[in-house]
């Protein structure tokens, strides 16, 4: 038998995040170190940089009548940039 303790884990036992729990109040200190000028936005900026390289792959295949499982298609997908 194993010495290991079991435990089950419920939704009761972890504490929900509120829906403001990022919200700086205007009172903090913080904001005497920035200042309301150098933030813009509260909301999270994420750019996402989009790769197209599949596309162009796929069309060199289909131009150069390039067979997946070849010699030619592995250097095409896999080889490095």
């Amino acid at each position: 038998m194993s010495e290991w303790r079991q435990f089950k884990i419920t939704s009761t036992d972890i504490v929900p995040k509120e829906v403001d729990d990022c919200f700086i109040p205007e009172d903090d200190p913080m904001w005497n170190h920035v200042g309301t000028n150098k933030i813009k936005s509260i909301e999270p900026q994420i750019i996402q940089k989009f790769d197209n390289s599949g596309s162009e792959k796929s069309q060199y295949m289909r131009e150069h009548n390039i067979l997946p499982g070849t010699d030619a298609w592995f250097k095409l997908w896999f080889s490095k940039k």
